[in-house]
């Protein structure tokens, strides 16, 4: 069975950075008091930015969803199992994706 304490630590860590990371984001969109330029080609520049940082948000969002569920795992003795086929999930799997719900084979 997967040692969890160490991707708990990580898992956490990574969480901290990435809820940082959406509430400047955040911040960063909701500007409503900032003037919308009155050159098209900056109009359009101003909303490129603003999708790119929605999808950065979204990305980052969806990735704290997958590390709290892994968190859940922990605690209820799940982490490192697969989700779907209840094998375990390889180490170096969980080492590059610590939040993984899913063996490889399964993920595919």
């Amino acid at each position: 069975m997967v040692e969890s304490t160490e991707y708990k630590t990580q898992l956490v860590a990574l969480r901290a950075d990435l809820t940082q990371r959406v509430n400047a984001i955040d911040k960063d969109l909701h500007h409503e008091n900032e003037a919308i330029e009155k050159d098209f080609a900056e109009q359009a520049t101003q909303l490129e930015n603003e999708e790119v940082l929605n999808s950065l948000n979204d990305e980052a969002k969806a990735t704290v969803m997958q590390i709290d569920k892994a968190l859940l795992r922990i605690n209820d003795g799940r982490f490192g199992l697969c989700g779907e086929c209840g094998i375990e999930i390889n180490k170096q799997r969980l080492d590059a994706v610590p939040y993984a719900e899913f063996c490889i084979k399964c993920a595919e």
